[in-house]
């Protein structure tokens, strides 16, 4: 569709034309919109225009209603000549000149001069004040004037006049411009009543929650009752109208005001240790432990440090790492085969975490579920004993009646008509389906105690019952997030190695927690105020807005089994990337 509006001055100047390209032209509020309304009544996105064959329809997609030709309505087809009241501004369909399908004219709303009315309540002069009747009083009025009108008032003819006052002690144009706004509020154009609910008054914290609804504190009040702590105002961290606009402050001074010293601002209520660099005041890392509880629950969460000295990980798992990192290779069914980390370990979409380890997908190639030499093709499911010991009963019972590959000295029964057996062949198939059922069991004791099973899990024997020998395999417990209090984006290290970091090369057991202490990350990442290294201050790690990440909440195991990312956690690792590639 080429459309051409005409924008109409409202104070009598010529008409603006400007040519629209594009399937549809979006009316509304909001800078995004392809014709901008300048009417704060109105939705952000308030309606749509789109060809129809020869004709314009107009569809309201926002809250309220058009009026086409005095005529309320949320659709309607524009003919020539027809006008559409949206708010106080009208537009109305005129004939399309050549090279156009469409053509429309546009009446912005007409300026309310309240400006004007505000600023004639305070008119003063000089008379009132009596500074007339003396010259002194003059020469302090121009002082005034030159100090605080005219110096500022530079900033609005040459921007290096502007740079040069505002690096300076002299004022400014900060005397009355506040600055811009950072571009993700720049939608409320000019609307300043939208934060500054009251005249001179600071932004309330309920401002910003009325349109941020979704965010999560940094502290939840209901487990840390610390009043210093709940008079913490958004706008403390987060400044606008700055310049550079970065609503996410990254001075790390505001996160080290409190943490230097939690035991006084917080009345030892915080068992946290204090933290103000991380270079040259920053705790160990602890990382999440999913623990065996002994029956009471599935399992239970541990915070432990990564210097303490009985750092392991019962994960129920057998698995070494250095055998299936060897640089010979690990021989598997088909040959030979060199691993690498990320034959098994790769990152979810976000590009923090990584995706769960499933037996089908990342260990069956190696490790069959075979278990009859007879039939090598043949596999069990990787499940419980309880659905195991079935399948072999079934199997060795069919083999054992069929009599088809069977081993030597097996006793065999040929299958036969119902209704046809005599006493004595009732007698063998009974010996043949108890010999089946002892060749289950020994079979099911062979791959949970020594092969198969045994191989990665630790499988234990129950009491023998009247049904006969039964076996438990522990469950595998992996946490999923082991740091959940903080935040760590694979992407800026793809360039590393996954050894770099994750000493697993060297690791002879699964009870090995492999995750890089504090020191492994100082090599390359210094302080807030580093020079050398790379410079990282609180936020590179810690995120306080999370949903699934609530830095002071109770540890919960279902933040440690699986934690998503959403389109906040994407939005800030782009951020932070786009800040390092600017600082390089």
């Amino acid at each position: 569709m080429r459309l051409l509006i005409r924008t109409l001055d409202p104070t009598g100047g010529e008409p603006q034309d400007r040519a629209h390209y594009g399937e549809m032209l979006t009316l509304g509020r909001a800078t995004d919109q392809g014709l901008q309304l300048p009417d704060r009544h109105l939705p952000l996105s308030f309606c749509e225009l789109t060809p129809d064959g020869g004709q314009l329809d107009l569809r309201v997609v926002g809250e309220g209603a058009a009026f086409v030709n005095g005529r309320r309505t949320r659709g309607s087809k524009l003919a020539i000549g027809d006008n559409v009241d949206l708010g106080a501004s009208r537009l109305t369909r005129i004939e399309a000149p050549a090279d156009f399908d469409f053509a429309i004219e546009f009446r912005p709303a007409p300026d309310s001069g309240e400006e004007g009315a505000f600023g004639a309540q305070f008119k003063q002069t000089l008379e009132l004040g009596g500074l007339a009747r003396r010259g002194p009083s003059w020469a302090f009025v121009g002082v005034i004037l030159a100090l605080f009108l005219i110096l500022p008032g530079t900033a609005l003819i040459s921007e290096d006049a502007a740079e040069f006052t505002r690096a300076t002690p002299l004022p400014d144009d900060s005397l009355w411009s506040s600055g811009p706004l950072h571009t993700s509020h720049r939608f409320m154009g000019n609307d300043c009543t939208a934060c500054h609910v009251d005249a001179f008054a600071m932004v309330r914290d309920q401002e910003c929650v009325a349109c941020h609804a979704s965010m999560t504190h940094h502290v939840d009040p209901a487990v840390h009752q610390v009043a210093e702590l709940e008079e913490t105002r958004c706008a403390s961290c987060h400044k606008e109208h700055n310049e550079p606009s970065v609503l996410v402050q990254g001075d790390q001074r505001e996160c080290a005001s409190c943490h230097g010293n939690l035991e006084a601002h917080t009345d030892g209520a915080l068992t946290l240790a204090n933290a103000t660099d991380f270079a040259e005041n920053h705790p160990e890392f602890k990382v999440s432990l999913l623990r065996d509880s002994e029956g009471l629950a599935p399992w239970t969460v541990e915070r432990v440090a990564l210097d303490a000295p009985a750092l392991t990980e019962t994960s129920n798992l057998l698995f070494p790492h250095d055998v299936h990192l060897a640089a010979e290779g690990i021989e598997g069914p088909r040959g030979d085969v060199t691993l690498q980390c990320a034959d098994c370990h790769r990152t979810d979409p976000s590009g923090a975490y990584m995706e769960p380890i499933s037996m089908e997908q990342h260990c069956a190639d190696c490790h069959l579920l075979t278990f009859d030499p007879g039939m090598p093709t043949r596999e069990l499911p990787h499940g419980e004993p309880a659905v195991l010991l079935p399948i072999l009963e079934e199997f060795y019972a069919k083999q054992t009646l069929v009599g088809a590959s069977l081993e030597a000295g097996r006793p065999a029964y040929d299958a036969r008509r119902p209704g046809g057996d005599t006493r004595m062949e009732a007698a063998l198939r009974q010996e043949a389906l108890v010999f089946a059922r002892q060749q289950a069991l020994a079979t099911a004791e062979d791959i949970f105690e020594r092969t198969t099973c045994a191989t990665c899990h630790d499988v234990e024997r129950l009491p023998d019952s009247a049904e006969g020998p039964a076996w438990h395999v522990r469950p595998v417990k992996l946490a999923k997030v082991w740091m959940p209090k903080s935040f760590f984006d694979h992407g800026p290290h793809e360039n590393e190695t996954c050894t770099s970091c994750h000493e697993a090369e060297q690791s002879e057991s699964a009870a090995d927690v492999l995750m890089p202490a504090i020191d492994s990350c100082r090599a390359c990442h210094g302080g807030g105020e580093e020079q050398v290294l790379l410079a990282s201050t609180c936020i590179d790690c810690h995120e306080f807005h999370l949903p699934q990440h609530g830095l002071m909440r109770p540890e919960v195991p279902g933040s440690v089994l699986k934690s998503a990312r959403t389109d906040f956690d994407r939005q800030r690792a782009a951020h932070r990337q786009a800040e390092r590639e600017r600082g390089r």
